[in-house]
């Protein structure tokens, strides 16, 4: 059974046990399998005294049309909500016996060839010789009833198999709006969804070119489709809105911030969109049904790009395309408020070189944080990432490339210069540390420089490489260095906690090194213990501190 299903089903039953004051409330039973002792069919009566049906034959919620056949062939385990003082018929076939239990439930007419009897428990026994005969049944009061089909002994308790409740209610009221059984959810990028079954959001902002969508499923506090009513719709700050009244199908944008829409099935879909095309705002969306209130959301829509911020350049190693070891360009497009807005860019081709002739895959940006192909090491972001090759044939150097973005709604391209650097892997290295002495128990930082073929800085994607080794004499490393450690900028640092005494060396090793391939530093680590000085010159305090004790109580003897 899905949740949804069960949501209802406790619905019916606590409306019921609400309304006869009760504090406890009856399992509801929800098999569906044949009584083999009789059939009981039950109908509505000419008006819609039948509020709601949950069916157990697929667990839904279904609207009752007056005169129609409710159940029938034996599909117990179905609850029916039903409006007091409004009677229903109630069939048993095959000269069954029919139980009516509870005292809300009154038999109003047996018919013709039909007795009814009480059993010892009170219950009402409708007993008939034909095949099928009708008694007419009035809900009396608030509360819950079953019919119990083909008993031979009267007093024998009901089961899932042989049994429809009857929950009886004041009054059906069945186009009211009930929160606790509707479906609200917000989507964007709106491709026919046809399904409405959480109340969780999937988007509540939208880029430039996209609207929102609220898609609603109204039902009422029996769990059935709204069938009447009418959906009010308004929106601050001047957006647009429209209501459409088919899943999957989305209005035509509005040219009003208030919309309104008749309903027969309880369902609507709501498009929000914005004052201007492409400018960016904030708007609140109120929806009613009928004056009950169905949601409020506070949405954000974006405006179109009006220019591109460059928020980190990485140099790419020599000799790469298409790899994890290209360089890349990490950037973020704003909009005319400088609010941050989702979006592409591209390499302009007239600034492609034989260095950098394309461009490689990461991500574009987005609202919601993404994973970057091919940059793994960047983690979960929305900045927008694009790569950028560095050939063999180009060397090592920088070229300006010229990336643009189109605007999604007026078509405007905006561009930006950026200075794309390749360099290559570690020929040279040295090293140092931060102090030249330290005291047992100080943390020293071991700085390593690299250098490429050309002089100039490593790329951003150089490791330390196989095989490499960082050691602090005279320490602990806080963190072994690794294959996969990154330089950046031409730089990578270390820590060690210094635990010992005396005069050490910080060593590097890094086997892919072209021309260095170890380096050294220097350093001193105190003891922490006092020297024979420090002693003595506080020796000489002390006695100097003493003789002038001295003086002070000799002067006050004299005295």
């Amino acid at each position: 059974m899905s949740i949804k299903t069960l949501r209802k089903r406790i619905a019916l039953v606590a409306v019921s046990a609400l309304g006869a004051g009760l504090m406890s409330v009856v399992a509801a039973p929800v098999a569906n399998a044949a009584a083999g002792t009789g059939v009981i069919e039950v109908k509505g009566a000419t008006s819609l005294g039948i509020c709601a049906v949950n069916k157990a034959s697929d667990g839904t919620n279904v609207a009752h049309t007056a005169g129609s056949t409710i159940v029938e062939n034996a599909a117990y385990g179905t609850i029916i909500t039903v409006a007091a003082g409004v009677a229903f018929t109630a069939e048993n076939h095959d000269a069954e016996k029919m139980i009516i239990k509870g005292a809300v439930l009154t038999v109003s007419d047996a018919g013709s060839g039909q007795t009814v009897t009480l059993n010892a428990s009170g219950d009402r026994v409708h007993t008939s010789a034909a095949t099928s005969v009708a008694a007419t049944i009035l809900p009396t009061a608030v509360g819950t009833g079953y019919l119990i089909a083909g008993k031979s002994d009267a007093n024998a308790a009901s089961t899932a198999a042989n049994t429809i409740q009857i929950n009886v209610v004041s009054s059906c009221g069945s186009d009211s709006f009930s929160a606790a059984n509707s479906f609200v959810e917000t989507i964007t990028d709106y491709s026919g969804d046809s399904t409405v079954t959480t109340n969780v959001d999937t988007a509540v902002t939208a880029g430039a070119g996209t609207d929102l969508y609220i898609q609603i499923k109204a039902f009422n506090g029996y769990g059935v489709a709204l069938s009447a009513g009418s959906f009010y719709v308004s929106a601050t700050n001047n957006a647009k809105v429209s209501i459409g009244a088919t899943l999957g199908s989305r209005p035509n944008t509005g040219d009003y911030s208030v919309a309104t829409a008749t309903t027969s099935t309880g369902i609507a879909v709501v498009r929000v969109a914005r004052a201007s095309a492409a400018v960016g705002q904030t708007t609140t969306v109120t929806i009613t049904h009928n004056g009950t209130p169905v949601t409020t959301k506070t949405l954000t829509l974006l405006g179109e790009a009006t220019s591109i911020k460059l928020v980190k350049m990485s140099s790419g190693t020599v000799g790469t395309t298409g790899a994890s070891n290209t360089g890349y360009i990490r950037y973020q497009l704003l909009d005319a408020s400088g609010a941050v807005v989702p979006g592409d860019i591209s390499l302009d081709p007239l600034t492609a070189t034989a260095k950098t002739p394309t461009f490689t895959v990461g991500k574009e940006a987005t609202i919601a944080a993404g994973a970057v192909t091919n940059f793994a090491s960047l983690g979960s972001i929305t900045d927008g990432v694009e790569g950028f090759d560095c050939t063999s044939a180009g060397g090592i150097g920088t070229s300006p490339l010229r990336v643009t973005h189109t605007a999604a709604v007026t078509g405007a391209t905006i561009s930006l210069v950026v200075n794309a650097a390749c360099a290559g892997g570690v020929a040279t290295y040295s090293i140092s540390t931060d102090k030249a002495a330290y005291k047992i128990g100080e943390i020293a930082t071991i700085t390593i420089t690299a250098k490429d073929a050309s002089g100039g800085a490593v790329s951003d994607a150089t490791t330390m490489g196989a095989g490499q080794a960082v050691s602090a004499g005279g320490g602990n490393m806080v963190l072994a260095a690794a294959d996969g450690d990154k330089f950046t900028g031409g730089v990578r640092t270390y820590q060690a906690q210094l635990t010992t005494a005396g005069t050490f060396n910080a060593v590097v090793n890094i086997p892919t090194g072209t021309v260095t391939k170890s380096a050294t530093a220097a350093y001193t680590v105190s003891g922490g213990d006092v020297s024979n000085a420090e002693v003595l010159a506080s020796i000489v305090k002390l006695i100097a501190a003493i003789n002038k004790q001295i003086r002070a109580l000799q002067k006050s003897l004299r005295r």
